[in-house]
């Protein structure tokens, strides 16, 4: 009879582990993001370049190829959304056209190239259109970036301070998740002051460089965003959540009063032997993690974990535990190293509420994608033996 009775409360508390799985979530959307901390997303960058600069007074086609320069540039940025960002870059050139106004114009003037270059600074805002057109995907190899940006220009030669705005594209690629290699071309208007020249003394108004630079990006730390679901659907789940936790409480208090009308039952029985009864296991209890995480948080599992405990000391039976991770977590040799953390995390909470360690066995299956949304492989399943 004392067997029987423990066979109808597993069976009770199987079907309501069962009901509290089927609580729906929402997937993330691709366009929404949490917010990360000021210290995360941050790169530096390291190229060269070609600069093919443009003077006031003189057509285009009047500097190439002696308008040219070389040049090395040194940058920091930091997204703080995957579409938009800002970056800090210092730029240096070779060289630098050397513009004599007191030289004829009308005798077919060609500006002289010489040693002395010139440094820059700027300043750049940046759009990631890949991110904000198609939604952020961390696994995404190509991100195309157009930016606007000013700063200031010293001429080395003529010891001119000028401003500067400009425009440009920056193409990246993800080679992996702490490098990437990137492809820049901008252009850079100036003032008339950048080589001297009085207004005037040329065939047009404008005055800039144009720039191609390529060169390696490095992340440093978290480089990543996790993907979140929003308000509306967050509150509904917890409301869903709460719902169902409520049930669970009812459920449990009811099968409680029938386990102590069965014992008082079985206390005006008269003593018999005992006829052995085979022990219906209960179905399979999960327990659900977040990301990266073997910490258990949700009350709902302790209300379930404290229940278990209760039926495994009173009918002397077993318990297998076996932890997983979505294949999307990580390695492989991680996803296991997290799996086996989140099956001991169970372990030891039954081993507080009084379940001997000998009836426990632990194990972890590793990166699994068994259930969808895949978010759900983040547990650990309890089953009875």
């Amino acid at each position: 009879m004392k067997k029987l009775m423990i066979a109808l409360a597993l069976v009770g508390l199987g079907s309501l582990g069962v009901n509290a799985q089927t609580t729906s979530i929402e997937t993330p959307s691709k366009y929404r993001v949490a917010t990360n901390s000021f210290w995360s997303n941050w790169y530096i960058q390291v190229g060269v370049d070609m600069s093919l600069q443009n003077p006031y007074g003189c057509d285009f086609s009047e500097v190439f190829p002696k308008g040219d320069s070389w040049g090395v540039n040194v940058a920091a940025g930091k997204w703080f959304t995957p579409g938009l960002g800002l970056r800090l870059k210092l730029n240096w050139e070779n060289g630098i056209i050397k513009n004599d106004n007191n030289r004829p114009v009308n005798g077919g003037w060609t500006p002289d190239f010489e040693a002395g270059g010139y440094g820059a600074i700027y300043g750049d805002v940046q759009f990631n259109l890949s991110n904000m057109f198609f939604g952020y995907n961390e696994n995404r190899v190509w991100n195309f970036i157009p930016y606007v940006g000013a700063g200031v220009v010293r001429n080395f030669d003529t010891s001119n301070y000028v401003p500067t705005l400009g425009a440009g594209i920056e193409n990246t690629w993800k080679v992996s998740k702490l490098l990437n290699i990137y492809l820049d071309v901008a252009y850079r208007f100036t003032t008339k002051n950048f080589t001297g020249v009085a207004e005037g003394s040329g065939k047009n108004g404008t005055s800039g460089y144009l720039v191609g630079e390529v060169g390696v990006q490095f992340n440093l730390g978290k480089s990543t965003w996790t993907k979140a679901v929003s308000v509306d659907a967050y509150n509904a789940l917890a409301a869903s959540s709460e719902e169902a936790l409520a049930k669970l409480r009812s459920d449990l208090d009811r099968e409680r009063q029938i386990n102590a009308d069965l014992r008082a039952q079985l206390a005006k029985q008269p003593k018999q032997t005992e006829t052995k009864v085979n022990v219906v296991t209960s179905a399979p209890t999960s327990v659900f993690f977040n990301l990266n995480s073997t910490k258990l948080q949700s009350k709902k599992d302790l209300v379930n974990l404290e229940s278990l405990a209760t039926t495994i000391k009173n009918s002397g039976c077993k318990v297998v535990i076996a932890g997983s991770a979505d294949s999307k977590t990580g390695s492989s040799a991680y996803n296991q190293k997290l799996s086996e953390g989140r099956a001991k995390a169970v372990a030891d909470e039954l081993v507080n509420l009084g379940v001997s360690r000998d009836k426990i066995e632990v194990k972890g299956i590793g990166g699994v994608n068994d259930v969808t949304p895949y978010t759900l492989n983040r547990r650990a399943v309890i089953e009875l033996k």
